[in-house]
């Protein structure tokens, strides 16, 4: 299907300032967050041999340590341990309540949301430093990050969805972060801070999942093959199609949830991310089931490129002979539908009538 330009619904002018003004809130939280993470768990006395200590969980599941006897060195520590905690305790306050109400406009505006239990994910995975520097969100999930850079609602693509999906991404020039943070938990356990539930399926080792039922997916190209002996998850490293989503220039927005929440989301390059949809749409060993979904979120995604984003994300000629030749065939078969030429970007995206001749072209090297 064409999607003319006049399909998609325009946001409102405000939208712009709220989205910043969100993202900026979002951010004021998030440094907050991670300062605490960063803390030990507590601090506390305990009594041992009749001699008072220090005691000091690191976090949740570790077993308390020493930090020396009672004296005028570990009370200070003591106490200035639960002045920052309760400092930054109260930024997290004020932060959650600023989001509340900039949230709050964000969907009285209606912008796109993202569902709670996915944006509790995509905080824990952010404030734990996974997510831009390990992953990024693929699938159906990414849509409302390209609906808030085109500025417009699309017509299709962004049905909602039951399971989440990431794509692994560290060490590639998509990773937002070049030293990894030796703290970092894998991503498994940042699952289970969020759900103890979460386990992976023995029978599919690239899934995770709840006791709801509810599945967390984690895919890899081929080049990153394997992944740091420490992470649990078993990608499928024959899916070649993972490498096309790690080209061009991700995209980052904070958006709000349903219940008023924000949080980030980190996906690929729109126009990567269009074909690669398309291509899975044709693949034969594809469910039968997706490939509608596919084909519609690959054509109103690549549509939505050349209607509003060709300044930022061209579909020019450079961009065409980048793609491999299973996509370049793909993009041929959308360009002569919609009389476009990536050669000539500048004459701007055209309408074909059902009386113009149809003009095939195929951009080779």
């Amino acid at each position: 299907m064409i999607y003319k330009k006049s399909d998609f619904i325009p946001f409102s002018a405000d939208s712009g300032r709220v989205v910043a003004n969100l993202e900026t809130a979002y951010e004021q939280w998030l440094d907050a967050r991670q300062q605490l993470a960063r803390l030990p768990v507590s601090m506390y006395w305990k009594t041992v041999g009749g001699v008072e200590y220090l005691g000091v969980k690191l976090n949740s599941s570790s077993v308390g340590t020493t930090g020396g006897a009672r004296s005028a060195e570990t009370e200070a520590e003591y106490e200035q341990f639960h002045r920052e905690k309760d400092a930054l305790k109260k930024r997290v306050e004020a932060a959650d309540q600023l989001i509340n109400e900039r949230a709050g406009l964000y969907r009285n505006l209606r912008l796109p949301v993202l569902a709670d239990r996915q944006g509790e994910l995509l905080r824990a995975l952010d404030i734990e430093g996974v997510l831009r520097q390990d992953v990024l969100v693929v699938g159906t999930n990414a849509f409302c990050a390209y609906e808030l850079l085109c500025g417009a609602k699309f017509p299709a693509g962004n049905e909602e969805t039951e399971d989440f999906d990431l794509a692994w991404c560290r060490g590639t020039k998509v990773s937002l972060v070049t030293t990894a943070n030796e703290r970092r938990r894998t991503l498994l356990q940042v699952l289970q801070g969020v759900d103890s539930s979460y386990r992976i399926n023995e029978k599919k080792k690239y899934q995770a999942v709840n006791g709801a039922g509810y599945e967390v997916e984690l895919l890899a190209a081929p080049s990153l093959a394997p992944l740091p002996k420490e992470e649990t998850f078993e990608p499928m490293y024959s899916l070649t199609e993972q490498e096309w989503l790690l080209n061009g220039r991700p995209v980052a927005f904070v958006v709000a949830t349903v219940r008023r929440r924000a949080c980030p989301v980190y996906v690929p390059d729109p126009r990567w991310m269009a074909v690669h949809k398309l291509w899975l749409a044709s693949k034969p060993a594809r469910r039968d089931s997706k490939k509608p979904k596919d084909k519609r979120q690959g054509e109103v995604l690549l549509d939505a490129c050349r209607h509003f984003l060709l300044d930022v994300y061209p579909l020019d000629i450079d961009f065409v002979l980048d793609l491999p030749p299973e996509l370049r065939d793909i993009f041929d078969a959308w360009a002569t539908e919609r009389g476009y030429d990536p050669t000539n970007p500048d004459a701007g995206p055209e309408e074909p009538t059902p009386s113009a001749p149809v003009v095939k072209r195929r951009f080779t090297r």
